[in-house]
């Protein structure tokens, strides 16, 4: 990724330990909007988050623009937030400090890294996202527990279900997909704070990771249970291990 759109702005400060930086996120849904940090290994980037909101600006409609400009390109996965300069925790439960943040909103890639090469197109400047619900927050720890087993984050709102791969260390891959579960239906307040689902069969590296079309099994963790599930990757919107190496 290239890093101009991830330097931290040293002309504010703040009280908290990490500094304002421009947080680049995916967008994906089209009933619910969802947006995906894009992490990366250095500070203050190294977050691993999924926020739920609406976007919004005065005299116009983001949000139809967005749904409709990816209608009319269904070839293009990947749609991007460029965020003016905020600092990321302050969105964070339990008591947030910020609830909004204002940015651009593109077609494509908005840095036009080597994965995502087109030229972005912006949707609309000043955009503000309007943040509803944090789904997922984990910070990227320099030596955290491995993983045995392959493992993805399920999220969304039925009928659209999206998976992001859980990452936990460097040289570990970004991967986010729609999919389809069957053998439980996960009511929205599941949904809410995400639902971590494992892989048996799968070892957690790239090279097994879960592909379009091809289901695997897997157990998710609902309450203090264990559901087993099939899950099938529809799309796949973003995969990049360049930003974690």
């Amino acid at each position: 990724m290239d890093h101009h759109a991830h330097m931290e702005d040293m002309t504010e400060t703040s009280p908290r330990k990490d500094p304002p930086a421009g947080h680049g996120m995916l967008v994906v849904g089209l009933g619910t909007r969802f947006f995906y940090h894009l992490p990366m290994f250095m500070s203050p980037h190294d977050y691993q988050v999924v926020l739920e909101g609406t976007l919004s600006q005065p005299g116009s409609d983001p949000q139809g623009a967005y749904r409709e400009d990816r209608k009319a390109h269904g070839q293009t996965r990947v749609y991007t937030f460029a965020p003016a300069s905020f600092v990321l925790p302050d969105v964070f439960p339990p008591a947030p400090k910020l609830k909004k943040i204002h940015g651009r909103l593109f077609r494509g890639h908005f840095e036009s890294p080597a994965e995502y090469p087109a030229n972005p197109f912006q949707i609309g400047g000043d955009v503000a996202v309007n943040i509803s619900n944090v789904v997922f927050q984990q910070k990227l720890l320099p030596l955290p527990p491995a993983l045995d087993r392959l493992e993805y984050l399920l999220f969304g709102k039925a009928p659209e279900l999206f998976v992001a791969h859980l990452i936990t260390k460097r040289g570990d891959f970004d991967h986010v997909l729609s999919a389809n579960v069957k053998g439980h239906e996960f009511p929205d307040e599941e949904l809410r704070r995400g639902v971590r689902i494992q892989f048996g069969g799968k070892a957690n590296r790239s090279s097994e990771r879960l592909v379009e079309g091809k289901a695997a099994p897997g157990t998710a963790k609902v309450l203090d249970k264990k559901v087993v599930v099939e899950l099938k990757p529809l799309v796949e919107f973003y995969m990049s291990e360049r930003d974690l190496a």
